[in-house]
């Protein structure tokens, strides 16, 4: 799994055309399933650019603090803080304290039929205020990672995964009485054109008007509703979009890094050095030479991602069960 911005396609000519090519379900998130019906990982993250994925999952916050972006909020989740995001949402999250780890479900889309539609969360960070709900949904995760980490029957399996989406379908069926997060859709495919036309125009002279008059909305409306959306306002993420292009070509060692800080759109190497001290907490020449260290190993795919993954042993299980409820 890649930032998405790492995928690279070829150039939208027109707004009509990057509209089009912007498809509820398309998503940007790297996700393979293969036979599996769902994908479970733990990491420990520093930051998770703003994305979407036809994906649902849900997310446990195992230890540390992450500031989380979801719809129109942004919130704080600490330690046995559990968050369920919706199929195609934008989401995004920064680590707030250091050996931040979480433990992330993702369920394939094809679990999913008409019938049997994906829960749909309004309001999906579950807290201390629904105390058995919270523990219905924690004692169906820490059955599915028991059942993965002893490799058990894949029939059980399937049914402990359906097990959890009940749990979740509950939750959906009492949020009645509660306060929802309600946003526009049309805000949500704003910002997904904005996040692809920038994905497309890293390397140019790149600024907030531009993307927004491409839009075909006001400069202050986009920024408004881009930052309330995506948790990051435009300059921070098109940084992101940019250091995330430069890993790339820091592998080849024949590139000079003030090339690359040009090419990935940078004004000059010094704008480079200081946003890899800010996102990354080392320099593109320290990067680099982790990089070729790690060539050819598992931490190969460490340096070039923004998480660190977890094996999936029973130490992620006792991590998961002593955890306090919804410490938020």
């Amino acid at each position: 799994m890649f930032p998405f911005s790492v995928t690279q396609r070829p150039r939208l000519k027109s707004q009509q055309q990057a509209v089009a090519a912007i498809h509820e379900g398309s998503g940007y998130e790297l996700i393979s399933f293969d036979a599996e019906k769902l994908n479970v990982f733990a990491a420990e993250v520093y930051y998770c650019e703003p994305h979407w994925h036809s994906a649902p999952e849900l997310i446990c916050i195992l230890s540390g603090e992450f500031s989380v972006t979801l719809g129109h909020a942004t919130s704080l989740a600490a330690a046995g803080s559990m968050l369920y995001i919706n199929p195609d949402e934008i989401h995004s999250l920064e680590a707030r304290a250091p050996n931040s780890q979480l433990l992330t479900i993702q369920f394939a889309p094809n679990l999913f039929d008409e019938l049997h539609p994906a829960p749909q969360l309004d309001y999906a960070l579950f807290h201390q205020q629904e105390p058995g709900e919270d523990q219905q949904i924690r004692s169906c995760v820490l059955a599915l990672l028991e059942h993965l980490v002893h490799a058990q029957s894949s029939f059980t399996r399937i049914a402990l995964v359906y097990q959890l989406l009940s749990s979740l379908a509950a939750a959906r069926e009492k949020q009645a009485d509660r306060q929802q997060m309600t946003f526009k859709k049309k805000d949500q495919q704003l910002v997904k054109y904005g996040i692809e036309f920038i994905n497309q125009h890293f390397d140019d002279e790149l600024n907030l008007s531009t993307v927004a008059d491409n839009a075909g909305v006001s400069y202050h409306h986009f920024s408004r509703t881009f930052k309330k959306i995506s948790g990051y306002n435009f300059k921070e993420y098109l940084t992101m979009v940019r250091i995330n292009k430069a890993k790339l070509l820091l592998k080849d060692t024949n590139i000079p890094i003030t090339d690359i800080s040009y090419t990935c759109g940078f004004s000059g190497h010094k704008q480079l050095i200081f946003a890899f001290n800010k996102y990354c907490r080392m320099t593109p020449t320290e990067f680099r030479k982790s990089y070729l260290t790690a060539i050819n190993s598992a931490a190969e795919m460490q340096i070039m991602t923004n998480f660190c993954c977890l094996p999936l042993d029973p130490q992620i299980v006792a991590l998961l069960r002593q955890l306090p409820p919804s410490a938020t």
